[in-house]
């Protein structure tokens, strides 16, 4: 694309879209497994995967498959009437997670909107409606509806929006003094996120997972597990808390849950279940038969053991790849994070956005966390081919600044 045609999209972006995002001068017009293309051709190594969505890659014929079939039957009834598309992901996903009963929507921040509306109404169902307070962690992201942004352990992101709704609190990650102060016979849920991606790629550790799981025991408290991000295979098992052995009450997924469509989805224990009722909660889109048709692919494509252990296999691979350009730069602090998650920080004299548009020029797409923390998110089925790329060109990249 001429660099007048680039100006005259962007120019045409800023005249019509909200002023939300910071964009690249960048046109992309078609993908394919695990790149992208751009107006004048050139390739780009996508690891950004539409952040954790395009699990599969582009283009993925199965996904593609699965919504074309669906889209000549219907594309949308409401969820006034039965829906088999819905109904055969939920199976699929019960089947796999040994949750009892799903709950379906339309993204990430509504699904946790949802837990937590589920939590409380449970407690109040009970006759326990002292039961409120939910305990999240500093750094978490849980979304940007109200709920879902008090829940969201970041104040610079709530600022300026007034009043939010009460009843969270937020004590420091992996801090189990703190957590153990704030939970007792009151506490609704406790609300953490299998690995926490946004906030600078954060793994749990092992006290916590133990202390969580206590407290559960102790006080009868719900534990809400948010597997937006590192859910659906992304750290080498279908859902996060396999990994860590949390024993979750309720589940949030989305991103890579729909295939690249809006879907969201509330996995939930018989109890709570038992507790609802017909217009407690509701949607008018979600569960849509397209997505949900999406998705059974999605999901049947990550369930497999071979999809899996290729996560755990390029994970180890980009990991000791990592750890050897670190090695040559003074400014890179260690690799963090599990699965295909993974994070490095930068010293604060250097600037995380400055190496995504230095790493954008060599032909790879990376993004940023919270704390000047690059963060790689590609493909679940990503090639060893493809990471070896991947490393080169990160490594340019990082050179470029140094």
């Amino acid at each position: 694309m001429a660099q007048s045609s680039l100006k005259n999209l962007l120019a045409e972006d800023k005249n019509v879209i909200a002023p939300l995002y910071g964009k690249p001068d960048v046109d992309f017009v078609e993908g394919k497994g695990s790149y992208l293309f751009d107006a004048d051709g050139k390739k780009y190594l996508d690891f950004v995967a539409g952040i954790a969505v395009n699990s599969l890659g582009h283009q993925n014929a199965g996904i593609l498959n699965a919504i074309s079939e669906q889209a000549k039957k219907f594309i949308h009834l409401s969820n006034l009437y039965p829906n088999y598309p819905q109904i055969q992901l939920g199976k699929k996903l019960l089947e796999i997670t040994k949750f009892d009963k799903a709950f379906f929507c339309n993204s990430g921040t509504e699904a946790n909107e949802g837990c937590i509306k589920f939590a409380r109404k449970y407690f109040d169902r009970k006759g326990e409606k002292n039961r409120q307070k939910i305990v999240t962690f500093v750094n978490s992201f849980h979304g940007r509806t109200f709920a879902a942004l008090s829940a969201t352990g970041q104040p610079a992101i709530r600022e300026g929006f007034g009043s939010m709704p009460g009843d969270f609190v937020h004590v420091p990650w992996n801090d189990c003094e703190a957590l153990k102060k704030e939970v007792n016979k009151d506490t609704c849920a406790i609300m953490l996120e299998s690995l926490a991606a946004e906030g600078g790629v954060m793994t749990l550790s092992h006290e916590m997972v133990e202390t969580v799981n206590a407290l559960q025991k102790e006080f009868g408290c719900l534990v809400i597990v948010d597997e937006v991000q590192a859910g659906m295979g992304r750290l080498g098992v279908f859902l996060g808390h396999e990994k860590y052995g949390l024993k979750p009450d309720l589940v949030s997924l989305a991103k890579a849950l729909g295939g690249g469509l809006p879907l969201g989805a509330v996995l939930l224990r018989q109890k709570i279940a038992d507790e609802l009722k017909p217009g407690d909660h509701g949607t008018t889109f979600g569960g849509n038969p397209v997505a949900c048709a999406a998705g059974l692919s999605v999901v049947s494509q990550i369930a497999t053991p071979a999809l899996l252990e290729n996560v755990k296999a390029r994970s180890k691979q980009l990991k000791e790849g990592i750890a050897k350009i670190v090695a040559k730069f003074n400014f890179l602090g260690e690799v963090r994070g599990e699965g295909l998650i993974l994070g490095i920080p930068l010293a604060q004299e250097k600037s995380v956005g400055d190496v995504i548009t230095a790493a954008r020029a060599e032909g790879l797409l990376i993004l940023s966390a919270k704390g000047n923390v690059i963060r790689l998110l590609p493909p679940l089925n990503v090639s060893a081919a493809e990471c070896d790329e991947a490393l080169q060109k990160l490594e340019a990249a990082v050179s470029r600044i140094a």
